[in-house]
Order: C-alpha cells, then sequence, then structure tokens
C-alpha cells in the first residue's frame, strides 16, 4: 500500500483524537489561487494543487459532495482499523459561507481509538488526568510542551484508505538523540534513505526513525518546489534552466537536527550556492522581513515567501 509522497497534514495529539475523531483541515488555498500573486505577475507557477481539498479531490472527489460519507479503513503500522470519512451534513442556510467539515469519525470503544490512546499513551495519561480535574468544564486542553507527540496523515493509492503515521513522545526523543551525531548539512543534502540505512554507527532503530522522519520532508518540498516552479526563492530564478534542467534544495530555516520541525513554514526552497553560504555563515533569519541577516551586515532576502505567509 504506497502513501510515500502523499502527505495531507499533520496534527497534534489532543483528546478527540483518542477517542472520537480528528477534522481535516480542507481550506481552499491552492496554486491557482496563488498564481495570482501581485508581487510576481510574471512569475508562471505550474498549477499544482497543494491544499488538503485538492488533494482529496484527486483522490476521491465524492467526498467534497457536501453530506457524503463513506467507510474506510485506517493504515496503522501495518494493520487496517475500520472507520468513517464524513464531509458533515450541517444545515448550510443557517452557516452562510462556512466551509466544508471533513471529518474522520470512530468509537471511543473502537479498535483504531484503543490503538491510539496504546501508541499516545503519555498524551492520553496527562489529558485523562487534566480531564479529571477540570470535571464538566468544555475548555481545550493542550499538550505541554515537554509532550511532542503528533499524527501525519497521507492518502494511499486506494480510495477506501488513509494512512496515519503515529510520532510518539519516545520517538521524537530517540530523534534529538540520534541527530544529534547528523550535521544539517548532511541531513538536508542527503535525498536517499540508502545513506541512511548505510550509516554503520546508527542502530536499525536509529535508521528506521530517521527514514521515517524523512518521508514527511521529501512529501513538502517536492510540493514547495513544484508550487514554486523549481525557482530559487531568493533570486526568483530558475538556477541551470538555460542547460535543461533546474537545480534547488530545502533548507530548514531552523535547522532540522536542532528543532525535529519539519512544517513547511520552516522549509525554503534555494540554489545550492546560497545553500552552502548559509550553512557557512549561519545567519539569522528574520520572519517579518523574510531575510537572512548575516553577522558582517550583510542581508539576503526572499523574492518569493508566499507559502510563509499562510
Amino acid at each position: 500500500m504506497d502513501y510515500d509522497g502523499r502527505f495531507i497534514m499533520q496534527k497534534t495529539v489532543d483528546w478527540s483524537l483518542l477517542n472520537d475523531g480528528m477534522t481535516i483541515i480542507c481550506d481552499e488555498v491552492s496554486l491557482a489561487r496563488q498564481n495570482r500573486c501581485k508581487h510576481h505577475s510574471a512569475l508562471a507557477l505550474r498549477n499544482v494543487p497543494v491544499s488538503a481539498c485538492a488533494l482529496l479531490k484527486a483522490w476521491d472527489e465524492s467526498i467534497l459532495t457536501h453530506g457524503v460519507g463513506k467507510d474506510i479503513k485506517v493504515l496503522i503500522d501495518g494493520e487496517f482499523y475500520d472507520a468513517k470519512l464524513k464531509n458533515q451534513n450541517f444545515e448550510q442556510s443557517n452557516w452562510a459561507g462556512h466551509k466544508d467539515v471533513i471529518q474522520i469519525r470512530y468509537g471511543r470503544q473502537s479498535a483504531l481509538a484503543v490503538k491510539l490512546r496504546a501508541v499516545f499513551k503519555k498524551s492520553y495519561d496527562y489529558l485523562f488526568a487534566q480531564k479529571q480535574l477540570l470535571g464538566k468544564s468544555k475548555r481545550q486542553i493542550l499538550l505541554p510542551d515537554d509532550i511532542h507527540e503528533y499524527m501525519r496523515l497521507y492518502l494511499t493509492t486506494s480510495s477506501d484508505v488513509l494512512c496515519m503515521e503515529c510520532c510518539a513522545d519516545a520517538d521524537y526523543q530517540q530523534l534529538a538523540n540520534t541527530l544529534n551525531s547528523v550535521p544539517e548539512e548532511v541531513y538536508e543534502a542527503s535525498d536517499d534513505d540508502k545513506f541512511f540505512m548505510a550509516d554503520k554507527t546508527a542502530s536499525v532503530v536509529q535508521k528506521e526513525l530517521l527514514v521515517k522522519y524523512r518521508k514527511i520532508d521529501r512529501s513538502i518540498i517536492r510540493m514547495l518546489k513544484e508550487f514554486y516552479g523549481y525557482r530559487d526563492e531568493i533570486s526568483g530564478e530558475k538556477i541551470g534552466e538555460q542547460y535543461g534542467d533546474s537545480v534547488v534544495e530545502a533548507h530548514h530555516i531552523d535547522y532540522f537536527t536542532r528543532s525535529q520541525n519539519n512544517d513547511s513554514t520552516n522549509i525554503i526552497i534555494i540554489s545550492p550556492n546560497f545553500h552552502r553560504i548559509i550553512h557557512k555563515n549561519n545567519p539569522h533569519f528574520n520572519r517579518e522581513k523574510f531575510q537572512f541577516e548575516f553577522p558582517n551586515g550583510e542581508v539576503l532576502r526572499l523574492k518569493l515567501y508566499e507559502h510563509l505567509k499562510m
């Protein structure tokens, strides 16, 4: 069952996920809309869908019909679990302009909920204890900063199967320890997972963990490269286009080996030369001005930064 490159969203664990379901964020931000950016009206970006809504449409267009639902299987660690995918049938006349709400639903005693509570036991124990303290309060409970647990959702090649990749706190802590010995330049420059699997200093578990996290990187990086038409975000140019190709690389603004942050807002697409310069000098990135600020006073400002504004 293939799901590589079919990433939809990442969700921090909460009470709802562990008990009855989750909402798929299905906004209308697409490249067709981004292509109308006034700052770069001459930029001919490819019309590749990047929103969850567009991805779901390509996977199974019927689920975008208001009120439609279907039975699905959720794949976790090689096992299948029953669930329902539902475009909620709320009264549209009472909620003018409200976007459709697409949810994955399952019961508290379902095998899927039991599995998620077992995988994310640290989150469940914390959330349950807080629920007991709050009583009947409806206040949302967030995980503390020292618990790092989240789920990544993928489409698969089957229109009846979604994949949940679970990242428990123990995975996060072990990843942090593993990455201590991996230079950021090495992590970013190695697109091939075989590089990590061949590392004789890493255990099998460490290797598998690195490959697992690179899967999400590949999906997001591929989307961003397509979003910007394989252009360098600093110069706005296609590097190597005159030779029949375009060479760009992904850079994590806050180094992944330190932050374990592979959200799209932490990744930019730049040329190999700019990439080497940034790693050589470690400049500060000013998110308000979308620019790298170097210790010697020099500045490199992004010309393309639409995804950082989302």
